[in-house]
């Protein structure tokens, strides 16, 4: 075969440029049908078939391109043509406007896929979600390792930036530190995380250089994406302009690798102090707040000082001090009337020296809270948001002040916090609280669990767990105060602890076990609120209420709460009753809330709706019987209102249901009332307190003296009894009990 004329007759049969042509079309072709196929939703056939129909058709194409020739008078087979009367020229002339026109289409398809492409991911990961990065802790690889406080510094200078890029998820402080000092596998890290990207990195100082590297990896596969070494000189004048600097650089690099390049500027976080002792000594101070201890957070409230005391114009220093005053009202033993005042203070300070500072904003709202001025509160905590929206801790404390009203923004807000902070002791516990709320049951155990697993040090760790068996849907009172008994043995001094023991002790009538946590927490906390609590809660089991009420007006007192205040209000009509004193009960009311007697009352003036019902009982043994009747009426109104299901007992919500037996016991209807008691506390498992429902009630005492009232306490105690038959065999395992009369 004479290969150099089957060559020539190839090119004259125009058969290379048939291939060339079909080859660019066919291809264009694939590249279309693959990229409209997702978003059109297309079968997974359509794909394949067409790619098997270009790949069969090519051969023919060649085939047809060899056999036969387009002329004036259309397609003939080539044989039958001369060569002298054939028009292959012309036609090759054509086919090479046809290569042309389709090359130029394909050129135009890769330039508007790559651009649809790039605008699609620039925001994206792979798998399209946003970017996301965690900045792990940067390693002091220093001889005397006396730089960490620069490299801790570095790693939060790096998250304070990254964290405003909107385009951006970035994990928080807490999470992110968790792994310092660790050698995880970055996969694992990146998972737990949930990020795509990690920031890691080194400092060595020597001399008066310093040496910094940052790496940037792709959690998935491991693929260092970036690095960079920085070769610095290091003084204790330029440290927070070398952390700057490099901060700016590492920004601009993971723009370019993760983002799509912007023209806008992300600004540095301003430099929070130039006093690197006073820096830290700040970071310090606020990884003891991590844990919510007590004696970690005075130790925190003291470092803090210190950093103010090496630079009094350290907001940073200022607004943290406030939010760990706040910390210890709740979590250990202050002076709760000194508090307000403490947080005020330093958080105006914090404000004046940079009024930008979202956790300034956040201790305001804590000082308004404890001056019971809640919408201030919350207004504050939004202003906070407003300008740290990536910050866990602030979007939590915003979540947190928001009511019922703003339920679904609440838990949006929780699941921000946690995606941005997922190891975070406290935003975990929140986040769980509200599945509770929702009766996401077990995605509120799954937390509470991995708390304790990741956060064993945390002081709250323990609290969900118990609370889930001490509460409904569970009830098992035995189970919940075993489990806490068994934590108080761990942790003796635990704030929260000694009060659920405390609590879940009175469920089951042991009393002892009560006063052991309540001495305790009185030698620990006695300023603390969950002390109070626990007095009041003895003392009323006990039926101790000259104790309380005394007390109840020492609080008062200390508070500037005064006659008049809606929160005195349900107290004074609790010292009435017990000291049967209605006609007392009525001139308080007339003198000092007169807006009950109004004729045009409709609803509630106050959010506590059971005043109501109390009220209803009062003018009932005074004799005013239309009053009494009026606000009965009243209070059922308010009652049928929240009513979801029309008041079917099987239906409603706790709440609402106590709230209707209430109703009809104030209507004298013991078979009701006992129905709904008896769906309460059986079916619902709402078991916790029954010593008050049972004596001390003044509503649920108008129908105590019925026969259906009467068995179905006698079938609560049953109950009640077998569970602490089980709690004390576990304290007589303990060796932590003997039989005596309680």
């Amino acid at each position: 075969m004479n290969f150099k004329k089957l060559i020539e007759e190839l090119k004259r049969r125009n058969v290379f440029k048939v291939a060339t042509a079909y080859a660019i079309a066919g291809w264009l072709i694939i590249q279309v049908v693959t990229s409209i196929s997702e978003p059109l939703s297309l079968p997974d056939w359509f794909d394949t078939t067409t790619i098997l129909l270009v790949f069969i058709g090519f051969p023919i194409a060649l085939i047809i391109a060899w056999a036969f020739e387009l002329t004036s008078e259309g397609l003939k087979k080539t044989k039958e043509i001369e060569v002298t009367d054939s028009v292959s020229t012309s036609t090759g002339k054509k086919l090479n406007r046809v290569i042309i026109a389709v090359l130029s289409m394909a050129v135009i398809f890769l330039l508007i896929n790559r651009v649809f492409y790039a605008q699609s991911n620039s925001n994206s990961d792979d798998n399209g979600e946003m970017a996301s990065i965690a900045v792990l802790p940067f390693a002091d690889m220093s001889p005397k390792g006396d730089q960490e406080y620069f490299s801790d510094g570095l790693s939060e200078e790096l998250l304070n930036v990254l964290a405003k890029v909107k385009e951006m998820k970035v994990a928080g402080r807490t999470s992110s530190f968790k792994f310092k000092g660790k050698n995880e596998d970055l996969k694992a890290v990146g998972a737990e995380l949930g990020v795509a990207h990690i920031l890691e990195g080194s400092v060595r100082k020597a001399g008066d250089r310093i040496r910094i590297t940052a790496q940037l990896i792709k959690v998935d596969d491991g693929f260092h994406m970036w690095s960079e070494t920085y070769d610095r000189n290091y003084s204790a004048e330029n440290l927070f302009e070398v952390q700057d600097e490099i901060s700016q650089q590492v920004l601009e690099e993971l723009k370019i690798k993760l983002l799509k390049p912007k023209n806008e500027e992300v600004t540095a976080a301003k430099v929070p102090t130039k006093n690197t002792k006073a820096y830290e000594t700040y970071l310090k101070g606020n990884q003891l707040l991590l844990n919510r201890k007590a004696e970690e957070i005075e130790e925190a409230i003291q470092l803090f000082k210190e950093a103010i005391a090496l630079d009094d114009k350290f907001a940073l220093a200022y607004a943290r001090l406030a939010i760990a005053y706040a910390h210890l009202s709740i979590y250990g033993n202050i002076d709760i009337k000194k508090v307000p005042d403490l947080i005020r203070d330093n958080a105006d300070r914090a404000l004046l020296l940079d009024n930008t500072l979202g956790t300034a904003y956040a201790a305001l709202a804590n000082y308004y809270d404890l001056k019971l001025e809640f919408e201030k509160g919350k207004e504050a905590n939004k202003k906070a948001y407003e300008l740290e929206p990536n910050n866990s801790e602030i979007v939590m404390w915003y979540a947190n002040s928001l009511g019922t009203e703003d339920a679904k923004l609440r838990t949006e807000l929780y699941k921000k916090a946690y995606e941005i902070d997922p190891l975070a002791p406290v935003v975990i516990t929140n986040l769980a609280n509200d599945y509770l709320r929702n009766k996401k049951t077990e995605e509120a155990e799954a937390l509470a669990k991995k708390n304790v697993e990741l956060n064993p040090d945390y002081s709250g760790v323990d609290d969900m767990l118990i609370a889930m068996l001490r509460n409904p849907p569970n009830g098992k009172l035995d189970e919940a105060f075993i489990r806490t008994y068994k934590a108080y043995q761990q942790k003796p001094k635990n704030l929260k602890i000694l009060g659920l023991l405390s609590v879940t002790a009175l469920d089951l009538g042991l009393l002892s076990i009560s006063k052991e946590a309540e001495e305790k927490l009185t030698k620990l906390y006695p300023e603390n609120q969950i002390t109070m609590s626990v007095h009041f809660e003895n003392y009323t089991y006990e039926k101790n209420y000259a104790q309380i009420f005394e007390e109840t007006d020492a609080v008062y007192d200390k508070y500037g709460i005064t006659d008049g205040s809606e929160f005195k209000l349900a107290t004074q009509l609790q010292r009435y009753d017990y000291n049967n004193q209605y006609a007392d009960a009525v001139k308080y009311i007339e003198q000092y809330h007169p807006i009950y007697l109004s004729d045009t009352l409709t609803v509630p003036p106050y959010k506590l709706d059971m005043i109501l019902a109390h009220l209803s009982v009062i003018y009932s043994k005074v004799g005013k019987d239309e009053m009494s009747n009026r606000f009965a009426e009243l209070y059922t109104k308010k009652v049928k209102s929240d009513l979801k299901f029309d008041g079917a007992i099987d239906k409603e919500e706790i709440g609402p249901l106590f709230s209707l037996a209430y109703s009809a016991a104030l209507s004298k209807d013991a078979v009701t009332t006992t129905n709904i008691l008896n769906e309460l506390y059986f079916n619902r498992k709402s078991k916790i307190r029954m010593y008050v429902y049972q004596d001390v009630d003044m509503v649920l005492r108008q129908i105590q003296v019925s026969k259906e009232y009467k068995d179905l306490s006698a079938r609560v105690d049953a109950d009640l009894s077998k569970m602490r038959i089980n709690a004390l065999e576990f304290l007589k395992s303990q060796g932590k009990w003997q039989d005596t009369n309680e």
